[in-house]
């Protein structure tokens, strides 16, 4: 193996997006883990989704289907699991970590995973046509108080955080957390940048990725992708600077390839991986990068249940 570490490619499968876009996009835990199989073949190591109601899409927050995707998963591949957090904010901490501590005694089904957005965020959409936002008073918020409650939870439990960070300034503020010792020292930050209609993060720009990479501490990983926009151009830049890639229909739609499912896109992030010379990691590997426990094996679909 080269001395570059191979390309983590994280899977980011339905976020909040609607299937007006892309149909391909899965709503229900049967075609979430279509997805993450789909995505598994192609390369991916990591996969992220949100829960969604079945028949109308909207965001689900319902324990069962978190589990329901988790065992179909750990059934069928060997992925490290990162759901997202509850959609809930503010201090309702047990409504936001209700579903990943639900596995967190059963060492197949525990996710291995957990993101936290290191900040509150304006989340307005911009129509670039009509030169006007769609709404003025959405914010994403994640007080310092909330980050802590957080933060305290997953350390009570041992659950491994992933440090999602919007701009700078949330990197910044993950490190004060990392002082105070309630984030790990080693941690995968995750670099998101938004396309045009979201203004409000970070710029897919080079410049923009060099001043994230400056904040990473030493033989810390960092991830990049791209929320509402294009992230082909910055995982050149990722994979070239020795970083690692997201892609899924939850972030884009990616209607210039067509109508592609969640494999196809991964599949045209770990070609550019061999393009540029590197190799693409498999998700043992991906533990191992990450200093992350190797997933058990599976051992009934009736003994794994929780």
């Amino acid at each position: 193996m080269k001395s570059e570490l191979p390309v983590i490619i994280e899977c980011r499968c339905n976020e909040i997006a609607y299937r007006s876009d892309n149909s391909a996009l899965p709503y229900s835990p049967k075609e979430i883990v279509r997805e993450a199989v789909r995505a598994w073949e192609a390369g991916a190591s990591i996969f992220h989704w949100h829960g969604r109601d079945s028949k109308t899409g909207k965001p689900c927050n319902d324990v069962e289907l978190y589990l329901e995707v988790i065992q179909g998963i750990r059934e069928q591949t060997d992925m490290l699991i990162h759901p997202t957090l509850g959609y809930i904010t503010q201090n309702q901490i047990e409504d936001r970590v209700r579903h990943i501590l639900a596995v967190n005694d059963n060492p197949v089904l525990r996710v291995d995973l957990a993101p936290v957005d290191f900040g509150s965020l304006n989340v307005d959409f911009w129509n670039p046509q009509e030169k006007q936002f769609v709404t003025y008073d959405q914010v994403y918020v994640n007080t310092r108080a909330n980050l802590m409650a957080v933060l305290e939870v997953f350390q009570k439990y041992d659950v491994h955080v992933s440090s999602v960070c919007w701009d700078v300034g949330q990197m910044r503020t993950a490190r004060c957390f990392q002082e105070m010792g309630l984030l790990p020292k080693n941690t995968l930050w995750e670099f998101v940048f938004t396309g045009e209609v979201m203004p409000a993060g970070a710029a897919p720009t080079i410049s923009g990725l060099q001043a994230f990479i400056a904040e990473v501490p030493n033989d810390n990983q960092w991830l990049a992708l791209c929320w509402n926009g294009d992230v082909m151009r910055v995982a050149a830049w990722a994979i070239t600077l020795g970083g690692h890639v997201g892609i899924g229909l939850g972030d884009y739609h990616y209607s210039r390839f067509g109508k592609p499912h969640n494999g196809e896109l991964v599949e045209m992030v770990a070609k550019m991986a061999y393009a540029l010379d590197r190799e693409v990691a498999t998700p043992a590997q991906t533990r191992e990068i990450l200093n992350l426990p190797q997933q058990p094996q599976l051992p009934t679909q009736s003994a794994a249940l929780v």
